[in-house]
């Protein structure tokens, strides 16, 4: 039986229907994936400045707070540039190099790599550490210098370092750092008084110890103590940007890291705060603090050649 025109017409209607809602359904199919990658691009997009914008913040937060802290907390004579910061997802790291100015020579000293994240948290690695030889002799690896050891007045130890007969060993032509701790506390004038004008001071060393009778079994390390950089005048001046200039100063710049402490100190200042000084130059400029009657222990620090 043959169909009819109508019958006919019925199907290629019913067939260019289904091509008509077949396309219709690609096209919003196209539609839906293009408006989701548009959707998706920008969310990604706004999370990637987002996640740069808060987390270089809290980077320079961070890099600002360790500059402050370095004003009044730092290991004497060492300097710290941040060379680079690098972004993460959530995450950041901060890179440091430190080096030590004896004079105007530069030894390099180590690096730190900090790992902070968005709220806060903090994780640092060093590449640098100490080796322990004997109970006054300390040194720094990896380049192998001496580090510097300092005795609190206050306290009583079994053994003082006193590296001046050392010294007198040494060559002409080398450069020095000493620790030298005092047999009590000294106002920051009386320390610049009291010194020969032949050995450069270079860093005053405060006191924030509390009150102990026994023996302590360990003498101080020179990391991250409290203390007021003097730079030398040569290259150490140059590079720090630190205003310390009294303990005024220090107490002020203390404060805006450590309050507490801060309050703590002034209340001790009347009596001085001042325990010791790194001082460097020549084996004859630091042999002139040699009996000394305020000397306690002189700790012989990193040595490095005058030319």
């Amino acid at each position: 039986m043959k169909k009819t025109n109508d019958e006919l017409d019925s199907i290629f209607d019913e067939k260019s229907l289904h091509r008509t809602l077949k396309k219709a359904k690609y096209r919003a199919i196209l539609r839906t994936v293009f408006i989701s990658a548009l959707v998706v691009s920008f969310v990604i997009g706004l999370f990637v400045k987002g996640n740069n914008y808060f987390i270089a913040s809290k980077g320079d937060k961070i890099t600002d707070r360790i500059i402050t802290e370095n004003q009044v907390r730092m290991s004497p004579n060492t300097y710290t540039n941040t060379d680079s910061k690098s972004i993460g997802v959530l995450k950041g790291t901060i890179k440091s190099e430190a080096f030590k100015v004896i004079e105007d020579k530069v030894i390099p000293w180590g690096t730190e790599e900090i790992t902070y994240d968005l709220f806060g948290n903090l994780n640092a690695s060093f590449s640098m550490s100490s080796t322990i030889v004997n109970d006054t002799t300390i040194y720094h690896i990896p380049n192998g210098q001496r580090e510097m050891l300092f005795y609190v007045p206050k306290y009583k130890y079994k053994l003082y370092a006193n590296d001046f007969g050392m010294i007198k060993d040494y060559p002409n032509d080398k450069y020095m750092e000493m620790a030298i701790s005092f047999d009590k506390n000294y106002t920051l004038k009386e320390v610049q008084k009291m010194l020969p004008t032949s050995a450069h001071q270079t860093w005053y060393w405060v006191d924030n110890y509390a009150n102990y009778n026994g023996y302590r079994n360990e003498s101080e390390n020179g990391r991250w103590l409290l203390g007021i950089s003097k730079p030398s005048p040569q290259l150490g001046a140059k590079l720090t940007t630190t205003k310390v200039k009294t303990e005024a100063d220090f107490l002020n710049e203390l404060k805006k890291t450590d309050p507490g402490e801060a309050k703590n100190l002034k209340n001790r200042q009347e009596n001085g705060l001042i325990i010791g000084v790194v001082v460097t130059g020549t084996k004859e400029e630091l042999l002139s603090l040699r009996n000394k009657p305020y000397v306690k222990a002189a700790s012989l620090g990193a040595v490095v050649d005058k030319y």
